[in-house]
């Protein structure tokens, strides 16, 4: 009988947005300190090319996240881990004896949400899922202390058994300034004019449809004033009231740009005025870093876990507040010596968090179930 590995991954989701840029800035950190070599791992899933951390063996795991499939291969594959990292909700509902399960939990907003943007399937799916990681799980990671504090809130999870581990901005986004990549960036994308800037999914938490109507009366008032670039996707359904999100398109101050490259996000980031981000919740906000990190001052919603991530180094407005953010809005395009502030603060907050931080402190984690009697 094959040796149990100490602890396997799934890394089903590495190369997606959101988990699977946890999952990349997690096992880099753990390789950047050697971790690889003190226990032994094991990845499952695809979407590794084989020269990629070859030191870690790989099993196939093909199914999809939150399928029938999944739970059917879930037992044979744990049953060969002495600990299971599951980096999402969709946790195994049956454990094999003998094989310890991790969590990370980024946000409950399938929950907290649950009545304005989803649907009833979805509101029952996501409560049976939190509770089966809160129960199932040996210990759970989370992203933020906010996170943290609603999963005892709302699932009565034992803060005893709940690490708060942040996540980092990946170690390109600096304030090394390429100024050619920035104006090809803004030839290719015809940025002509000031720009503000979101990124991320246009999904209803994430509460763009608040800052539309301000960038649309800046339009109004001067057409080269200012506009505001949207660097994502719009969810696939909208619910009832968000008919703008729905039928947004490019025109009246707004630039919809659903197909920007990886590669070119520290340009845009360091091209913009700064970076908007009025959300009405979130685990942790890591394009909050992302921009501090490149050199651009942030405004944000001081919601959720947003003040943990920024501490002073943003210009926090309610985003419920029409004037209030205008106001931030106009002092950004008016006030340099502001801006130049906000930059140095934004790049000193960066700072603080690493990716090799955040293995450190995952590692100790896995030592700690491992050895757990």
């Amino acid at each position: 009988m094959n040796k149990k590995l100490d602890i396997g991954i799934d890394i089903r989701m590495f190369r997606s947005t959101g988990i699977g840029t946890y999952l990349r800035g997690l096992v880099g950190g753990i390789h950047e300190l050697n971790g690889f070599r003190a226990r032994s791992y094991g990845f499952f899933g695809t979407g590794i090319d084989e020269d990629f951390y070859p030191q870690v063996p790989r099993s196939v795991f093909d199914a999809s996240i939150y399928s029938l499939k999944e739970q059917r291969l879930y037992p044979e594959l744990l049953s060969r881990c002495r600990v299971w990292h599951a980096p999402h909700y969709n946790v195994p509902i049956f454990k094999p004896r003998g094989t310890r399960l991790i969590v990370t939990i980024h946000d409950l907003i399938h929950w907290v949400f649950r009545k304005q943007f989803f649907s009833p399937i979805q509101r029952v799916y996501a409560a049976w899922m939190f509770r089966t990681a809160v129960r199932n799980a040996d210990h759970l990671i989370t992203v933020s202390h906010h996170t943290q504090k609603d999963i005892v809130h709302y699932f009565g999870a034992d803060p005893r058994k709940i690490s708060v581990i942040h996540e980092a901005a990946d170690s390109r986004f600096t304030a090394s300034r390429d100024e050619a990549a920035v104006t090809a960036l803004r030839n290719k994308y015809a940025l002509t004019k000031p720009y503000f800037l979101f990124v991320g999914s246009l999904k209803p938490h994430k509460n763009v449809q608040s800052i539309i109507p301000l960038f649309r009366a800046l339009h109004r008032e001067n057409p080269n004033q200012a506009e505001l670039v949207l660097a994502g996707r719009k969810d696939k359904r909208y619910p009832r009231g968000l008919e703008l999100l729905q039928n947004l398109a490019d025109g009246e101050g707004i630039r919809l740009l659903t197909r920007v490259a990886d590669e070119e996000l520290k340009a845009l980031y360091q091209g913009a005025a700064a970076l908007i981000h009025p959300a009405l919740y979130e685990g942790f906000g890591l394009t909050l870093l992302e921009a501090m990190g490149s050199g651009t001052p942030v405004i944000a919603s001081p919601r959720a876990s947003v003040p943990e991530v920024t501490g002073d180094a943003a210009c926090l407005v309610d985003s419920s507040q029409d004037h209030a953010m205008m106001q931030a809005i106009r002092r950004i395009l008016n006030d340099p010596a502001y801006r130049a502030d906000l930059v140095q603060r934004g790049l000193r907050r960066a700072s603080q968090f690493t990716w090799r931080a955040t293995a450190s402190q995952t590692l100790d984690i896995y030592e700690r179930v491992l050895t757990a009697r």
